[in-house]
């Protein structure tokens, strides 16, 4: 634990949840070894410690345990606290195709229109306007849920289009603008005019370890079970693969600004190397027949009164 601290003193752009998360495994590892120096640990331990997980654990939180031992050691082996090899390197459980394969699913077309069904999006909107628009945002943007719930007033940019400009986000590549169609971003102003620019539009606090999309989520999973959609390993993040696969099979985007749209790496050496980011502009252009499309799929222009959202705001 005293090496994971001056790991995190150097690693200060990491995020919260991910510095709790390689805490508590570290102290999970450490106590079940019985608090060792890190000198003395040894590859046999990593191993028992490994195997001891499967009796709670699922493969893809064993190959999560072991990642974040793997880079503490490293960062000792670096640092000059441990000179052996790293004892919990190459320890991975899965390859990457089965952890793509085990992943949660993807909505289908019919899904979204079941999920998101007029009756049920005149509720949402009516009833907590909050929730509503965060799915909403989710679903046409590809954006992630911490991404949306923790948006200030003063993201929501018009110039040179309607867009968000996203601050804080889990990787470098999740620092960028999402373009959204005019007329669904002036609601969302209409929904956030109460607020000061310093003040998050929505109504959920960050909480450690959780985000601030945590509760978004329990309630989209409360609503999967309601109407029946458990079979498949659908769940809130579902809605950003929505977004990408429709458009790439229906928009037949090109996956390079769909990874700047939604944020992915590409590691790709013309692209990082010999070209440009796509302007706003472009963006918007490139996505704006697939968000009017996907906004077409739900009941979103129902029309409700400014004063009811005001009223439960």
């Amino acid at each position: 634990p005293d090496v994971v601290e001056k790991f995190f003193r150097l690693k200060t752009q990491l995020k919260p949840g991910t510095v709790l998360s390689y805490k508590k495994t570290v102290n999970e590892f450490a106590g079940f070894i019985n608090n060792p120096l890190i000198e003395d640990v040894n590859i046999s331990d990593v191993t028992r410690y490994q195997e001891d997980l499967t009796r709670y654990n699922n493969i893809r939180t064993i190959d999560g345990k072991m990642a974040a031992l793997t880079s503490v050691f490293n960062f000792a082996i670096k640092q000059g606290y441990y000179f052996k090899e790293n004892p919990a390197a190459g320890r991975k459980l899965m390859t990457k195709q089965q952890k793509a394969k085990t992943g949660y699913a993807i909505f289908e077309i019919e899904e979204i229109q079941k999920l998101f069904d007029l009756p049920t999006l005149q509720a949402w909107k009516k009833k907590d306007p909050d929730y509503y628009y965060v799915c909403l945002i989710c679903l046409v943007s590809g954006c992630r849920i911490s991404e949306v719930t923790g948006i200030l007033k003063s993201q929501l940019k018009q110039n040179p289009v309607p867009h968000i400009n996203i601050l804080d986000s889990k990787t470098t590549a999740g620092i960028r603008k999402v373009p959204l169609p005019k007329d669904f971003f002036e609601e969302i102003l209409e929904f956030a005019k109460y607020k000061s620019e310093k003040q998050q539009i929505f109504k959920y606090q960050f909480r450690l370890g959780k985000g601030s999309g945590n509760a978004v989520g329990q309630k989209f999973a409360r609503h999967l079970d309601k109407i029946g959609m458990t079979e498949r390993k659908l769940v809130f993040h579902s809605l950003r693969k929505f977004f990408n696969n429709y458009s790439m099979k229906q928009g037949k985007i090109p996956i390079e600004p769909r990874c700047q749209m939604i944020g992915h790496e590409l590691d790709n050496v013309n692209v990082a190397v010999y070209s440009n980011e796509f302007e706003i502009e472009d963006l918007a252009n490139i996505f704006s027949k697939v968000q009017g499309e996907i906004l077409n799929l739900t009941g979103w222009r129902v029309k409700v009164t400014p004063e009811q959202i005001t009223k439960n705001q």
